[in-house]
């Protein structure tokens, strides 16, 4: 039998050993996640005793945290854009970095000199449905057609839209790129916008073993990084109505090549935005016509 405040110095430390970041963290979440307890209410049952089921349960769960398993789909959740959003195995676990690329969108969308009044979002590779939830939540006139060529990330979506009350503006789809969107859409989306992969191929053996978790096609970009930037930027002038925007995450050594594409495809005002830890991570590009 051990304490709250045993368990969570001794599983700290294992997990730190395993090259861990935010050990500690970790083994609080963990085990808050067994207790049902918040980070506040660990510490301040810290001389609670954990024994029994409870116990094995979070020795189990600490084991697959050190064996490199990411925390969120061990606990079957995940931040973001301060919202709790349910992620699972199999399905790409969205990063911080990416409500980098939802602010931007935001601020496409709501322009301090005009609204739209019903503006039109497309997202491509939605995993868990975090971009397009996030958008539809902010903006409450957002309509948002998601897709994903994976079957359990586009009920993942469906779950975490209806999750956060917006499954009636949010349509997932299944399938390719913008395949599965209704052509009556083409030409008429405001906003297109994807995390899409882009780590080069022959790097994707080398990522870290957490990183390497996520399935391989929501990773792989390609030999260069850029196969579905590239894509995209093939299809926006078939979909993007004019004056719509092209919005995509990309990886810290695309901040050049991702803006020569877009502007090489026609699109105007491009513009490449960094993440809060100062890399390039956002770039942006508008279909030409419509109000400046």
């Amino acid at each position: 039998m051990k304490t709250v405040r045993e368990l969570i110095a001794l599983s700290g430390e294992y997990l730190a050993e395993k090259g861990i970041e935010s050990a500690r963290l970790n083994a609080e979440r963990l085990l808050g996640d067994v207790l049902g307890l918040s980070r506040i209410e660990l510490y301040l049952q810290a001389d609670r005793p954990v024994a029994g089921a409870e116990l094995d349960r979070y020795r189990d769960l600490v084991r697959r945290r050190g064996a490199g398993e990411p925390l969120q789909t061990i606990i079957g959740t995940t931040g973001f854009y301060s919202r709790e959003f349910k992620v699972e195995e199999g399905v790409f676990i969205p990063r911080p970095e990416t409500e980098r690329l939802v602010e931007t969108v935001i601020g496409l969308l709501t322009p301090p000199d005009r609204r739209l009044i019903a503006p039109r979002v497309a997202e491509v590779g939605c995993g868990s449905g975090v971009i397009a939830v996030s958008l539809a939540v902010e903006i409450p006139t957002v309509e948002a057609w998601a897709t994903d060529p994976n079957p359990r990330a586009v009920e993942l979506t469906r779950r975490n839209a209806h999750r956060h009350g917006v499954d009636a503006r949010v349509h997932v789809l299944h399938g390719e790129l913008l395949h599965p969107v209704p052509a009556h859409l083409r030409g008429k989306i405001d906003v297109l916008v994807s995390n899409p992969p882009y780590v080069r191929r022959d790097e994707l053996a080398g990522l870290p073993a957490e990183v390497r978790h996520d399935p391989a096609d929501a990773l792989d970009g390609g030999d260069d990084g850029l196969d579905v930037h590239r894509a995209l930027a093939a299809a926006a002038p078939r979909w993007l109505a004019p004056g719509g925007w092209l919005a995509v995450e990309i990886g810290a050594d695309q901040g050049e090549t991702v803006p020569r594409l877009f502007a090489a495809a026609g699109l105007a005002e491009v513009t490449m935005t960094r993440d809060y830890n100062d890399l390039p991570r956002v770039v942006v590009g508008r279909w030409p016509g419509g109000d400046a």
